[in-house]
């Protein structure tokens, strides 16, 4: 069943992301996806920040599809604090379009 908390990414995918931080200690690969709530109520640096590792540099279980990132974008423009995520949501933007 897809985990819809997280973008619908498959539970046994976050397991495994997270096997390879275990695994790998000096990967420098993020192996974590931002919630849903995360998106909607994370200071701006930190959604930045966890938004551009997730988009950049996932291992490969967790890469986000460009509907997950089109979703996150919804919900950073529903945000009061929108204006000051035009940056990343451009970055979104760029995602989706496979830019």
């Amino acid at each position: 069943m897809d985990n819809y908390e997280y973008f619908g990414i498959p539970e046994t995918n976050l397991q495994a992301a997270h096997q390879f931080r275990k695994k790998q200690k000096k990967h420098g690969f993020n192996v974590n996806v931002p919630s849903r709530k995360d998106v909607a109520t994370l200071a701006p640096l930190q959604i930045r920040q966890v938004m551009v590792a997730w988009m950049c540099n996932s291992v490969t279980e967790i890469i986000p599809s460009r509907a997950q990132i089109a979703e996150a974008r919804l919900i950073l423009l529903a945000r009061e604090d929108a204006a000051s995520l035009s940056g990343l949501i451009e970055m979104c933007d760029h995602y989706i379009r496979g830019e």
